[in-house]
């Protein structure tokens, strides 16, 4: 599964925005657009921030295990 296809799940799962999960996650709208777009891939450090954050909001060990393989 892609960077693009697991982070539209993540928001899809918890119901939120690009904006609102980019500033939930301490990004810029722009950036998290970029992701979900294909232009930009996150760097190691944010899908780990991301994967942090998805633990804390219960989203599906299934999503986050996707988010360490892409």
């Amino acid at each position: 599964m892609s960077i693009v296809d697991i982070l539209k799940r993540i928001r899809n799962e918890l119901k939120l925005s690009q904006e609102q999960l980019a500033r939930d996650i301490d990004v810029s709208h722009a950036t998290l657009n970029r992701w979900e777009n294909g232009h930009n891939a996150p760097s190691r450090l944010a899908k780990k921030e991301l994967a942090r954050y998805c633990k804390k909001k219960g989203v599906s060990e299934e999503i986050i295990d996707e988010l360490y393989r892409s």
